[in-house]
């Protein structure tokens, strides 16, 4: 480190990662960087710099800024940090899409004047959150993070892009086999009883790689526009913490209800698709501005191809405006250029299910009696936050998770949303005064929790959350040994050290296995006969010639698995 920033080194394998970058979606946005570079260098007087890619020891992707290359002082330039050794392209999440989403963020932020310090997001974001695809944080962060995804749509479909980064858009198996994954993990959350199953166990296996998936299917399709179907269960649960996983995590179907507009507008995966349908806006491609408007980049008309053309507009309106979310970006985009109003409103209609966009306040609340997970890679809530949220983007989970609030109730404040302020709130319907101080309560505590998400992101607490999953899978192996013991003992009387031993292996192999391979539980049944008990019936056998014995071997291997299959499977 040098004054407060890290030094780098050039990369000894430069050229086989830019021949990657140099072609496809990457390589457009290289030249729009230039483009913005130019405008910049005429609007506030700074020096082009080139594209900047760290290649770290970090794990996931950064925008950031201010470094040190050697004894040259870049301190005022922006780059994208992301892990060595990741796959350049040809899987979903590869170099070739994280890097233009990263590259994307510091577009925006250099141009919108983002707070400098990282690169980071901008302090009037209101969720204590970190994002994902599905998740509801607050309209800054899902403008943000939108913004930057729908480039991952567009490094997939780029027509020259790496084949086999092309071929990820018609991988019909692949997208059949993401859907599944979360039909699955929905399954077990809206069961009755659900203790140790597979996708809450291996939610850290599987998860990254299927919202990666979900980042170019879900966005494509605008599933995270509409509700997932929640269990009326889950929402009169005490802790409806099942129901908050299911409604930030699971994509809906057009099929279903349309959110409201304000939740849309802070969930990133319907942002992204917003932008993807406006990039890709055919009338807007084509609209061209006057010879001045790209003289400001150091261009021409001519020299501009239709879809920079659409983001040329897009970096004049985020430097002039300072755009923080998406509302703020659409009136200033036609409030600039008003001959495209028409065009962009059938965009919005598009992405937003025709709802009108919002114009009421956020009110912010911090619901102390209920918690989340810290990101949802917590599952099991080991770093647990106090629940944040929006009034006037709140769902039916929100309101429940709230003592005093039940169904109805939630039912009743949403129907009268949106309000002007949180006293609005005793027009409502059955509203009581001890009901509208603990609303006040959460908007005092609001005041209290802290809203620094880079920061968080950075210090997620890794370790701890994969010691919740440890100590969780260790539990429901030692619970169900000892369980799986007693029925082996039920069957057949061995002395109590082997009766320990077999009913933990039977556990160990069947929980691992029902954890590893897709099934309800015949599998974990079947692993543990094949490994365990078809071996001891023909030693068994072998040894005393009794089929009786034999069988009463693998009946007993049979009773000491039943545990584990038990309770890998959803109930009820």
């Amino acid at each position: 480190m040098r004054d407060g920033v890290p030094v780098l080194r050039p990369y000894p394998d430069q050229q086989r990662v830019a021949a990657v970058l140099e072609r496809g979606f990457s390589g457009r946005m290289l030249r729009l960087f230039q483009y913005e570079q130019a405008y910049l260098h005429k609007r506030d007087g700074l020096t082009p710099e080139p594209a900047y890619l760290l290649l770290s020891s970090k794990q996931g992707g950064f925008p950031r800024a201010g470094f040190y290359l050697g004894p040259e002082d870049k301190r005022h330039a922006g780059y994208v940090d992301l892990p060595r050794g990741q796959t350049l392209s040809g899987q979903f999440g590869a170099v070739d899409q994280i890097f233009p989403h990263e590259f994307t963020h510091i577009i925006l932020h250099q141009l919108a004047h983002y707070p400098v310090e990282g690169a980071g997001q901008p302090h009037d974001a209101g969720s204590n959150q970190i994002h994902a695809i599905g998740v509801r944080t607050d309209p800054a962060t899902a403008f943000d993070e939108g913004l930057a995804e729908h480039a991952q749509v567009q490094s997939i479909e780029d027509p020259d892009a790496d084949p086999t980064t092309r071929a990820l858009a018609d991988d019909t198996a692949l997208r059949q086999r993401t859907y599944k994954q979360f039909a699955e993990y929905r399954r077990e959350l809206a069961a009755r009883w659900s203790p140790a199953t597979r996708y809450r166990t291996t939610f850290l296996l599987w998860f990254s790689g299927a919202e990666q998936a979900l980042r170019y299917y879900a966005v494509k399709e605008n599933a995270f526009a509409y509700e997932p179907e929640v269990p009326r269960h889950l929402l009169s649960a005490a802790d409806p913490y099942s129901a908050y996983l299911l409604e930030n995590i699971v994509p809906g179907t057009p099929r279903r209800q349309p959110k409201s507009v304000a939740r849309m507008l802070s969930t990133e995966g319907v942002v992204s698709a917003f932008m993807y349908r406006w990039a890709n806006s055919v009338p807007l491609r084509a609209h061209y501005r006057d010879k001045a408007f790209y003289a400001q980049f150091d261009a021409a008309a001519s020299d501009v191809t239709p879809l920079e053309n659409v983001y040329l507009k897009m970096f004049h309106v985020f430097y002039t405006h300072q755009i923080r979310n998406t509302v703020q970006l659409i009136a200033a985009y036609k409030m600039t250029f008003p001959d495209e109003a028409a065009n962009l409103d059938a965009v919005v209609r598009d992405a937003f299910a025709g709802q009108p966009l919002p114009t009421s306040p956020a009110i912010w609340l911090a619901n102390s009696d209920f918690h989340t997970g810290t990101s949802v890679f917590d599952q099991f809530r080991c770093a647990p936050r106090v629940h944040t949220f929006d009034l006037n983007a709140a769902s039916e989970v929100d309101l429940v998770s709230i003592p005093g609030v039940d169904r109805t109730q939630a039912e009743s404040i949403l129907k009268a949303a949106p309000y002007a302020s949180l006293n609005e709130l005793q027009k409502v319907a059955g509203f009581t005064p001890a009901l509208m101080h603990r609303f006040d309560l959460m908007a005092a505590e609001m005041n209290r929790v802290s809203l620094n998400k880079e920061k968080m992101e950075e210090e997620l607490p890794i370790r701890a959350i994969l010691l919740s999953y440890l100590w969780h899978a260790l539990g429901w192996i030692f619970l169900a040994g000892l369980m799986g013991a007693a029925l082996y003992r039920g069957v057949r009387k061995v002395g109590i050290v082997r009766l320990v031993v077999n009913g933990l292996a039977a556990a160990f192999l069947g929980l691992l296995v029902g954890w590893l391979i897709e099934g309800d539980g015949f599998h974990t049944l079947l692993a543990v006969l094949v490994v365990f008990g078809l071996p001891g019936a023909l030693l068994q056998l072998g040894r005393h010639r009794s089929w009786r014995g034999a069988l009463g071997v693998l009946c007993a291997w049979t009773m000491a698995a039943v545990p584990a299959a038990v309770l890998v499977r959803p109930w009820f």
